[in-house]
């Protein structure tokens, strides 16, 4: 399969925010204190995925509308 890259770097992504989000439940329920640490990097990854979705939608609206 051949991504482009940008499908490489949100594929990037996903699966940094899925192993930041285990390390955060793991942290979480064994009381670490790098708990919020881990959970901030697991949010700021989710916002860049939820930025990315917006701009792919936005990109595909503006392509449709062109014709």
């Amino acid at each position: 399969m051949n991504f482009t890259p940008v499908e490489q770097l949100r594929v990037l992504a996903a699966v940094t925010g899925i192993v930041l989000a285990l390390a955060a439940i793991t942290l979480g329920l064994s009381g670490s204190a790098d708990f919020e640490m881990i959970s901030s990097l697991a949010a700021a990854i989710a916002g860049f995925e939820v930025f990315f979705f917006g701009q792919q939608f936005a990109q595909r609206r503006r392509n449709r509308s062109r014709g």
